[in-house]
């Protein structure tokens, strides 16, 4: 874990000390010198080994935003580009991610509206003649919509008229290899999603059902965000553990009986690493396919499995790939979530005695999710209240429907799916499924009218986040030491 805090130091540093990557090269040398020649004393040793993770993050990061800062011409130039994100139409334009072909830098095409961009779709390759600029600058309270661009890999945006672009042969040739695995997989979520569709799934169960199945949150109207938002239930909206960790279940019970025991937890790693690309690889997504990777494949070894050490590893891997992904709030929620729940939950789950929660399994299962609930929220509320200035309070009462809810959808959306030969049992699954997203969004819209159901204005500084949670951890060690001292006593 000191290693992973380390390089997200100096990820952070080297946004504000802006330098060359390469001039990073020689002190960064002479600390891997000095790692390599202090055997001898253990403990200079380990802050070597501290020091050069943050160099390293500080390299990395200067290389990163080095690369993503392009200077455009200040002409119109020509280009073909091929669309890698459900466009989003809006009251006057057309909102579409782009990957230039040849370069395979990724540029936010905003068109004009009208009948030809309305019919734009994810695959399409367009020839575009247009002015591309760096990403503007837009801050509100602590966003940065630089910052969020740079952190999504974008180098530009542009905007063409009606008659700056066409549609041409559609083709994948010129973009990376890792981009066109990823497209083709974004094209089965956009058949997948025409399912939907199909299956007469309409408004706001269309959209809570796209974003917590497959990722797309295109069609989630502001009301419906904001109600999630107000009851603490805005984190079942973008795929995370919980999401995975259900598939997980559902694919272990269906290869769990194969004799070869590694190939079935290959196969496992294999179609959680598939649902990840599907949903588009968002950081909330691929830290959970990493961790359940690591779960499945330590499970080998009958290994602690779930640990600091684990989520660390991750956190890393994560970093050296897009080290600006440090400054994603969905990396940040997740990773916040993830160390809470490592850290709170067993000790919030021995306040109740093993064998009363053994007697009554309903009890046991009414508080995991009770501790698990606390415990995430414990670990995002000061990220929650710093980057949007309001807290849930009801976010307890809304796990018990939402958590249940989003169980019953995966399962029944992947029963639809699989069940398309069978027209009429498909027709009861899918009612069943637009009938479970129907009461879940008009049970969660209660909550979020009730009185104090959100607190607003918050306004946290960085420094007081930080303190926030120096104070979460000076209660973790409070409850530790107590929980011990009980468990002492009992014995």
């Amino acid at each position: 874990m000191p290693i992973a805090v380390s390089l997200m130091a100096g990820i952070s540093v080297s946004e504000r000390w802006a330098t060359d990557w390469a001039v990073m090269l020689l002190p960064t040398s002479v600390v891997l010198l000095a790692v390599c020649l202090s055997g001898r004393w253990p403990r200079w040793q380990t802050a070597g080994i501290w020091l050069l993770a943050a160099a390293l993050g500080m390299m990395w990061g200067t290389a990163r935003r080095q690369q993503l800062a392009v200077e455009w011409p200040k002409e119109p130039v020509g280009m073909q580009v091929v669309v890698v994100s459900e466009p989003t139409v809006k009251e006057r334009t057309v909102v579409a991610d782009v990957v230039m072909a040849g370069s395979g830098r990724k540029i936010r095409c905003r068109m004009a509206r009208d009948a030809a961009s309305e019919r734009i779709g994810i695959g399409d390759r367009l020839a575009v003649r247009t002015r591309v600029k760096q990403p503007h600058e837009w801050r509100s309270g602590h966003f940065s919509y630089q910052q969020y661009m740079q952190c999504h890999g974008f180098s530009g945006e542009a905007f063409a008229g009606s008659g700056q672009w066409r549609v041409c042969a559609a083709s994948l040739a010129g973009l990376p290899m890792t981009e066109r695995v990823r497209l083709k997989a974004l094209l089965v979520r956009h058949s997948l999603l025409g399912n939907y569709r199909r299956w007469g799934l309409s408004g706001d169960e269309y959209g809570v059902i796209a974003a917590m199945t497959v990722g797309d949150k295109s069609r989630l109207s502001e009301q419906l965000k904001d109600t999630y938002a107000k009851a603490g239930a805005s984190h079942v909206l973008a795929l995370s553990g919980l999401h995975l960790m259900m598939i997980y279940a559902v694919i272990s019970l269906m290869v769990g009986w194969w004799r070869f025991r590694t190939v079935s937890q290959v196969a496992i790693v294999l179609a959680m690493w598939a649902f990840a690309f599907v949903a588009g690889l968002p950081p909330s997504v691929v830290r959970s396919a990493f961790m359940i990777s690591v779960y499945a494949l330590m499970s080998l070894g009958y290994r602690e499995r779930m640990s600091l050490n684990t989520l660390a590893f991750t956190a890393i891997v994560m970093l050296v790939v897009n080290p600006l992904a440090l400054y994603d709030v969905g990396f940040q929620l997740s990773f916040m979530a993830v160390l809470a729940i490592v850290l709170l939950n067993p000790l919030l789950g021995r306040l109740i005695a093993p064998h009363v929660l053994q007697r009554h399994r309903w009890l046991s299962a009414l508080w995991g999710t009770t501790t698990v609930s606390v415990a995430a929220q414990a670990g995002t509320a000061p990220l929650v209240a710093y980057h949007f200035g309001a807290l849930p309070t009801y976010f307890l009462l809304s796990s018990y429907i939402v958590i249940p809810a989003v169980t019953l959808m995966l399962y029944l959306t992947l029963a639809s799916v699989v069940t398309g030969w069978w027209t009429s049992l498909q027709q009861v699954l899918v009612v069943a499924l637009t009938t479970i997203a129907s009461w879940t969004n008009r049970l969660l819209e209660s909550i979020a009218r009730l009185p104090y159901s959100s607190v607003e204005g918050i306004s946290l500084s960085t420094l007081q986040l930080v303190l926030c949670y120096v104070m979460l951890g000076a209660l973790w060690t409070l409850l530790t030491l107590t929980v011990d001292r009980k468990n002492g006593e009992q014995r």
